[in-house]
């Protein structure tokens, strides 16, 4: 019998984790995932961050769709688990030799996980834990141990998770497994994300999402979208969905109302030097030189434009070759730029009451912008902000989704993804992901 095949997410994104991976698997048309919410201390909510992997898949579909995804450490085999060590060691004699033999065929490594903790709390250092897996190791006892690139990984993986409020998590999960992680033929998105590091990026604007957040949302309106696909931020800022979207394989186009994001006149940027742009301040710079840096194509067109003018739809499919788009991907003004500096510096003067007219205002013109550049089938996915501890009077997730709901209906447009992310108690955001019909 196949042995269980597994994922492993990071924490900190939600019910995105898991819509990511699926996006990321357009082949893959049923999931057997657990979506029970659960919030554990650390601050992460949503799914269970261990998610069985569905049975009929070759495994080279999983591995490359976990490689792709931000949120996925990666598609395992499943060799052994249990609540104690020897229990988990004791589990793998199911794993036949000649299998174990044959899934490592050269060099290879064990990597220590501990999910919920910094490190593990037993005093064996992981030589001494992984004494218990005899079975599984002695018959590599002639393929090399190599700590730096390995054709293979085994991973220890420690789970201490407990929930927020104290106690175990639904199910009990086994406290220890020991995984074979699933070779894949594709980059891995991590690998991505350092090049596209902030910090070393020529162009930059004050509220620039990070890459793993551009990322995660251009996987997920991606999906089916195939190779050369088009994709358009309408406010794209100083451009890290293009970027991140442009890593991916999509054309990429970028509006903005601000004239300074996408002009091509080089001018030096007002954002702190650091140690890989120790010049910032200095040199002058364009949005352009982040795709030339990092060996990208750059947009097909960046325009001064806003989405409300009555020519923004024909502007937008002129400079896309007539074209309806794949995909929108952006993160919309909320209207005043929120919480700056972070929690810290959040004085509590921005409500949802000072920016319903704007923000309203500014998703209704995205989803009718929507209407008339979307293909059939073409996704849109944004961020808005929703309730928080202490900004109460922004709407919930369940008004949010009402909203969008009676929105998407008039529009032909509907609501297929919302998730909460928690980025600070000053500051919750949502994941909205909407289709055209």
């Amino acid at each position: 019998m196949p042995l269980p095949r597994i994922t492993v997410f990071h924490g900190g994104l939600g019910d995105s984790r898991v819509a990511e991976l699926a996006a990321c698997a357009p082949s893959v048309r049923s999931w057997d995932w657990d979506l029970r919410c659960v919030r554990t201390r650390g601050g992460d909510e949503g799914p269970s961050r261990v998610q069985r992997l569905p049975d009929g898949p070759e495994d080279s579909v999983l591995a490359d769709a976990a490689a792709r995804a931000v949120g996925c450490r990666g598609a395992f085999e499943l060799w052994g688990e249990g609540e104690t060590l020897e229990a988990c060691g004791a589990a793998t004699r199911r794993v036949p030799v000649d299998h174990v033999r044959a899934r490592v065929p050269g060099p290879w490594r064990v990597v220590s996980v501990v999910l919920g903790a910094l490190r593990s709390p037993l005093e064996a250092d992981l030589g001494a834990r992984m004494d218990a897996f005899g079975h599984v190791l002695d018959p590599l006892a002639d393929r090399p141990v190599r700590l730096q690139g390995p054709a293979t990984e085994l991973w220890l993986v420690e789970d201490r998770r407990v929930l927020e409020a104290g106690g175990p998590l639904p199910g009990r999960p086994p406290r220890f497994r020991l995984l074979l992680r699933l070779p894949s033929d594709v980059p891995d998105t991590r690998d991505t994300m350092k090049a596209l590091d902030l910090r070393r990026r020529a162009f930059l604007g004050t509220s620039t999402l990070p890459p793993d957040r551009a990322l995660l949302l251009s996987n997920l309106a991606l999906r089916d979208a195939g190779p050369g696909a088009t994709l358009l931020d309408p406010f794209c800022g100083s451009g890290g969905v293009l970027l991140a979207a442009a890593s991916l394989g999509a054309r990429v186009t970028g509006s903005d109302l601000d004239w300074r994001m996408v002009s091509d006149n080089r001018v030096p940027i007002q954002i702190p030097a650091t140690r890989d742009r120790p010049e910032r301040g200095v040199e002058a710079v364009r949005m352009r030189d982040n795709f030339d840096e990092a060996g990208l194509p750059g947009p097909q067109a960046l325009l001064v434009l806003d989405v409300g003018a009555p020519d923004a739809v024909s502007r937008l499919l002129t400079v896309n070759g007539g074209r309806s788009y794949d995909a929108v991907v952006t993160d919309p003004p909320y209207g005043r730029r929120e919480f700056q500096g972070g929690e810290d510096a959040w004085d509590g003067a921005l409500t949802f009451r000072v920016d319903a007219g704007s923000l309203a205002v500014t998703l209704t013109r995205l989803m009718d912008l929507c209407t008339g550049l979307l293909r059939p089938g073409g996704r849109l996915v944004f961020l808005a902000p929703v309730r928080s501890p202490r900004d109460p009077s922004k709407p919930t997730l369940t008004e949010l989704r009402t909203w969008l709901q009676a929105q998407g209906e008039d529009r032909g447009m509907v609501l297929w993804h919302l998730a909460e992310e928690r980025v600070h108690r000053g500051l919750h955001r949502a994941v909205v992901g909407m289709e055209r019909r």
